[in-house]
């Protein structure tokens, strides 16, 4: 009986073996990237997609585009990291040269949100689409509110309310 069972199997199993184990270790390392990459993607739409419907002179709260609990936000335009940040494959981000580009022209703007003394967000935009000014300090979601105008490069510029 166990002499027809292992007759059944493949002469050699590590060929049907190795291709699933080598699928199920890339998925469980790209789950956490592409979910990454995505999210920053998606916040960007979601950011755009809110100021243009936006009149200039409106106010804008940066809270009403956000998903996730934070209690401060600082944001940090002409950002150049120390390191190379996550690379993301496929399309789901910007790509590794764009990044790079937007970083040496200082066009690299970052949004961290913290909540309870944790990063729970780490998002980055093109500051060529939208510029802050007057974000000196970490922001609460209350502080958090722009006075939205056109920008010379056809985005535009959320200035801090005071």
């Amino acid at each position: 009986m166990i002499k027809e069972a292992l007759s059944v199997l493949p002469a050699r199993p590590i060929v049907y073996v190795v291709p699933v184990i080598v699928i199920l270790v890339m998925s469980f390392y790209y789950a956490d990237i592409y979910s990454r990459c995505s999210a920053n993607k998606q916040f960007r739409a979601s950011l755009n997609a809110a100021l243009g419907e936006l009149a200039t002179g409106s106010d804008f709260e940066l809270r009403e585009v956000t998903r996730f609990a934070w209690d401060r936000v600082r944001i940090v335009t002409e950002f150049d990291p120390e390191r190379a940040g996550d690379q993301c494959p496929f399309g789901w981000n910007w790509a590794a040269e764009e990044r790079e580009s937007l970083i040496q022209s200082g066009l690299l703007t970052v949004l961290i949100f913290v909540h309870r003394a944790a990063i729970v967000e780490y998002l980055e935009i093109r500051g060529d689409e939208v510029a802050f000014r007057g974000v000196g300090t970490s922001l609460s979601p209350q502080a958090a509110v722009f006075d939205v105008a056109p920008a010379a490069s056809g985005g535009v510029t959320l200035t801090l309310n005071k």
